[in-house]
């Protein structure tokens, strides 16, 4: 009995990993633009930030579709678009949020700097109009509800799980908070902030989630770590010269190149 759940989970991994490889790519828009990062969201719409700090949206034939810029507040480090209604732009040296909406225009935004005690480093979209937030100074993650106001905090992580975070990346959906802790893997933690597991992967940077699937760019290679089953591979991409990112979500995958966006869509052959 031992030797076939073993023989069973061997060949629902190769069967997990065949579906992987079997899917083939149509190309829906090449954009002529230089970006820092982007994003893409469930409708195919990109999000892209010019190295201006401008950021630009896009839908899924390429057109161009809104703009906004801030120059008060400096470099764009992070955006959120899982929810389009409300996307999530931060801007970490003046510790600042900006919350758009669908068209780009401004709706909500908050500053940190008016506690001095704390260092937001990262911001992810959470649900119920919330945000997740990493403070680096109290190495602590915390859950604010859509008017900024403390729902939920973990305490110290290194006093309390031993878990000393240099903290690069924070990405978070209704089960999970993924947290990428440079040289160590990706941190991640239940929706109550209680420590899970870590997945033993080096993501240089940012990196999407699929239920249990993490999607990552490493060595010039789209990776796919299964976080559930330790499975790890690598998915066959559209040949692009010198790509810098990689971004899967859901049904498109969006490549990043030097000065050019192209969007595909994933066909299960």
């Amino acid at each position: 009995m031992k030797y076939l759940l073993r023989y069973i989970f061997f060949l629902l991994l190769l069967i997990s990993a065949s579906e992987l490889f079997s899917q083939s790519f149509i190309k829906e828009a090449s954009i002529d633009t230089a970006c820092k990062l982007a994003r893409i969201d469930q409708f195919g719409n990109i999000y892209a930030v010019t190295p201006a700090n401008e950021l630009l949206k896009y839908n899924a034939k390429g057109q161009k579709l809104w703009a906004y810029s801030n120059k008060n507040f400096g470099d764009i480090n992070q955006i959120d678009v899982k929810d389009p209604l409300r996307v999530v732009v931060y801007y970490p040296n003046h510790q600042q949020i900006i919350v758009l909406n669908n068209n780009l225009s401004e709706i909500g935004r908050y500053s940190f700097n008016r506690d001095p005690d704390i260092q937001i480093t990262l911001v992810a979209s959470a649900n119920n109009n919330g945000y997740w937030i990493y403070d680096q100074l109290n190495r602590e993650l915390r859950k604010l509800s859509n008017t900024f106001t403390d729902e939920l905090k973990t305490g110290n992580i290194y006093q309390r799980d031993g878990i000393d975070m240099q903290a690069t990346y924070l990405y978070a959906n209704d089960s999970y908070v993924f947290v990428n802790d440079r040289g160590e893997g990706i941190r991640i933690f239940d929706r109550f902030g209680n420590f899970y597991k870590t997945a033993v992967v080096d993501a240089p940077q940012d990196f999407e989630v699929e239920g249990s699937k993490i999607f990552f760019k490493k060595d010039g290679k789209l990776c796919i770590y299964d976080f559930l089953s330790f499975q790890l591979v690598s998915l066959q991409t559209p040949s692009v010269k010198n790509p810098i990112n990689f971004i899967k979500y859901l049904n498109h995958l969006l490549i990043i190149g030097e000065k050019e966006l192209t969007l595909w869509s994933l066909k299960n052959d």
